[in-house]
């Protein structure tokens, strides 16, 4: 067997190919060197890709970025001597590396095809990376810095407040953690793409900040993180509790639900509205038989319910429907019901005409005494209606165009039990008269 160099076989056992018969050409700091991968290249053998080796001399500690540019579909592997220093793996982060040298020396950078088909001209730019210095991080902070597993960072708050931590990656999904007086918080996708952020009011003290990767992956390469006191509205921020209605009260969302109550002494119109510009909006309401969510109901990304309640006591959640933290208003709003709106109990062979009120839905319950097969009829000329039926919060049925025209109609085996029918209308701001019907076949 021929003599192999051991930088050769870890080369080969790496993702690297087989090194070069020629000589590496060197690469500069904070400058760039041409290449190119051709035929003439040396092939690794287990997949028939092709390389070029350069040399790059680092201190000890020395942080670099090494970028990949140009047409070639290529990745990068960093070795000193015969240790493995850093891959830029496969698909579309391999074409950029981080490389924090651990010992001071000549090093080797394979810039290899992405694959056997992979060929073209390069350049790989080497830029020096200032790394974080380890000093406290306060209120106003931006760093760069370089991580190749979770990296903990000290944060001094010395005012109260609300502010906002960001934690920015091209390299890596980012993860974020936050701890300290009062607080234990973790975020993963709660800034722009793949970027993390925490928002939280923060009393004085010292804190730990842990940046991260996502899944538990080792995580290797740049990140910037910047802390930013926050203005907070005029009103005073709440974190849940009782709210009357007519109240709009303000809220910071940092990845727990908000929970409020509130007490109808009858039957009531109610409207709930979550609005936020930071984060999309999911509103939850319980109670007195009524389990109701809301993502988009709203205008845009907010949230609203509207619905009429019997007399009794509700519980509503503030909630994101996606990873994220940032300011809310939440508001209620409750009505007198007009004599003739719908909603109430549903007796079998007694259908009721109703007024469906624009944006609402009408909830009617069911009280089933022995099985078989039912029909829900719901018709009118002046909507388009839509029909839901659940049992507790699962539905079990809906229809749109199922009976006559556009009136709806649900055909469905029930067993003994309460059950709850959603009578609404397509698209949801139209209004008008109905007959509800519930029929045993």
């Amino acid at each position: 067997m021929p003599n192999v160099s051991p930088l050769v076989l870890a080369l080969a056992l790496a993702i690297a190919p087989v090194a070069a018969s020629e000589r590496p050409t060197p690469l500069g700091i904070d400058a760039a060197s041409r290449g190119e991968i051709t035929s003439r290249s040396a092939i690794n053998y287990r997949d028939g890709s092709r390389s070029q080796l350069h040399t790059l001399d680092l201190r000890k500690g020395q942080v670099v970025s090494i970028a990949l540019e140009g047409p070639l579909r290529g990745r990068l592997t960093a070795f000193h001597g015969d240790d493995l220093v850093a891959s830029s793996g496969e698909g579309a982060r391999a074409s950029s590396l981080v490389v924090r040298a651990a010992q001071a020396g000549r090093h080797t950078i394979a810039v290899s095809g992405i694959d056997a088909s992979a060929f073209g001209p390069y350049s790989v730019r080497v830029s020096t990376v200032e790394a974080y210095d380890g000093q406290p991080l306060m209120a106003g902070a931006s760093i760069s810095d370089w991580t190749s597993g979770p990296r903990p960072l000290s944060l001094r708050i010395d005012e109260a407040g609300v502010y906002t931590i960001d934690m920015l990656s091209d390299d890596f999904d980012a993860v974020l953690k936050l701890d300290g007086p009062g607080v234990s918080l973790s975020n993963d996708d709660g800034g722009e793409g793949t970027n993390a952020r925490i928002s939280a009011r923060l009393a004085p003290g010292t804190y730990t900040l842990t940046a991260d990767g996502y899944g538990g992956e080792r995580v290797s390469g740049l990140y910037r993180l910047q802390v930013n006191a926050r203005a907070t509205p005029d009103a005073p921020m709440r974190d849940g509790g009782p709210i009357a209605a007519g109240e709009t009260v303000n809220g910071l969302h940092d990845g727990a639900a908000h929970s409020y109550t509130f007490t109808l002494p009858a039957r009531r119109l109610v409207r709930i509205d979550l609005r936020s510009d930071e984060i999309d909006p999911l509103l939850r309401l319980s109670g007195t038989g009524v389990e109701i969510t809301d993502d988009d109901g709203g205008d845009g990304l907010h949230a609203r319910i509207a619905t009429l309640l019997d007399a009794g006591e509700y519980t509503v959640r503030a909630e994101a429907a996606a990873p994220g933290a940032g300011f809310y208003t939440l508001s209620l709003a409750a009505d007198e019901a007009p004599a003739d709106v719908g909603g109430g109990a549903l007796a079998a062979g007694r259908p009721v005409d109703a007024t469906l009120m624009p944006g609402m839905t009408d909830r009617w319950s069911l009280n089933v005494r022995s099985a078989g097969q039912y029909t829900i009829d719901m018709r009118s000329g002046d909507l388009d209606s839509h029909l839901r039926l659940l049992r507790g919060a699962e539905v079990l049925a809906s229809d749109d165009d199922g009976g006559d025209n556009l009136d709806s109609r649900i055909v469905q085996r029930l067993e003994p039990g309460q059950y709850t029918v959603e009578a609404t209308a397509v698209g949801g701001s139209e209004t008008g008269r109905y007959r509800i019907a519930f029929e045993r076949r």
